[in-house]
């Protein structure tokens, strides 16, 4: 009897022993070439823990975080980003907690800057070889494609985009990390298009649908109040100036446009010649809004968009030092510009 007892332990143990080699050395959690996770600024092994089973990193959380402490690698883990490569098992992805992180660089988009300045930023930091590279995938900035031509990846809000218009004003400007040698699709520009879409919040979808409007009008208006004034109070009451012009199919007249169109920076004022130009994006020639926005807006352009100011207003111009002057009516904005911008 005890010794059918000890056979029994023994083979007890001998299972136990091979369930903790199979699941630390030889279970994989994905059949793929390599899985990619960070570990976020403060976050405990016990939470990382749970996390990496909950994303298929790992196939049991308890176990791991045992292994960890046992090897005293939970004493070193830092934030950062890691990438283990096949087979993806738990000692492996525990391995590789204890060495460097990929080396990671933040990027940075600018709010009111157009796609012209993505790119040459993009290419000085050797994401892209040259602007052509980017405009390939984002589309160019003030060109009509055909409807059919599609630019983005499949998400909610890019999946609303007219079909024609590049990635203009979908790349929100924020600042976000990115490993040193992502590519410039899915790694960067994408990234930055996530972002965008999760600023578009369901309560501004809403509200923007009960103004009948769309997102990709409100990311237009937001854009040129991006590149038209500068205060929270002057974008809201601007935009009200605009839609009220928009929704009686008046041109809108803004300057803004017009550089986009022509590719002109570093001056506020536009020619004879400029206001000329055949572009759909100038707002001289042709009423409403043109085909997609001129900039990347910040969220505090397109809450204005969204939100308008009411006034009694009809005109208004933004002085070289940046100070907005209103009129409500033609001949006051003629004051205006005498007094102002001669």
């Amino acid at each position: 009897m005890k010794k059918t007892i000890g056979i029994l332990i023994v083979l007890c143990l001998l299972a136990g022993a091979w369930f903790l080699y199979s699941e630390l050395y030889t279970a994989t959690t994905q059949d793929v070439d390599a899985v990619a996770f960070d570990v976020q600024k403060g976050e405990s092994v016990a939470s990382l823990a749970e996390r990496l089973e909950q994303e298929g990193v790992i196939r049991n959380a308890w176990l791991f975080q045992k292994y960890l402490v046992f090897k005293k690698i939970d004493r070193d883990v830092r934030a950062g980003q890691f990438e283990v490569t096949r087979p993806i098992t738990l000692a492996r992805v525990a391995t590789v907690l204890s060495q460097p992180g990929i080396s990671e660089r933040e990027v940075t988009i600018l709010p009111g800057w157009d796609l012209r300045d993505i790119a040459e930023y993009l290419v000085e930091q050797g994401f892209a070889k040259s602007v052509e590279e980017v405009y390939e995938i984002t589309g160019e900035p003030a060109k009509r494609y055909g409807a059919a031509d599609f630019f983005g990846p499949s998400t909610d809000l890019i999946d609303e985009k007219p079909g024609g218009v590049s990635l203009e004003g979908y790349l929100a400007p924020e600042t976000i990390r990115v490993f040193a040698d992502a590519p410039l699709d899915e790694g960067v520009i994408d990234k930055f298009i996530f972002e965008r879409d999760k600023q578009i919040t369901a309560d501004m979808r809403s509200d923007i649908a009960k103004a009948g409007r769309t997102v990709h009008e409100v990311l237009t208006m937001a854009s040129i109040l991006e590149r038209e004034v500068r205060g929270e109070e002057d974008k809201k009451k601007v935009a009200d100036i605009f839609w009220r012009r928009y929704d009686l199919n008046w041109a809108l007249q803004a300057d803004s446009t017009v550089h986009y169109a022509v590719g002109k920076t570093g001056d506020v004022f536009t020619t004879a010649e400029d206001r000329d130009s055949l572009s759909p994006w100038n707002t001289y020639r042709y009423p409403g809004l043109p085909p997609g926005p001129i900039s990347s807006p910040s969220v505090e352009s397109i809450i204005a968009a969204i939100y308008p100011e009411k006034n009694e207003y009809w005109y208004f111009l933004t002085t070289p030092d940046g100070e907005v002057k209103y009129a409500r009516t033609l001949e006051e904005h003629g004051v205006n510009r005498e007094r102002y911008l001669r």
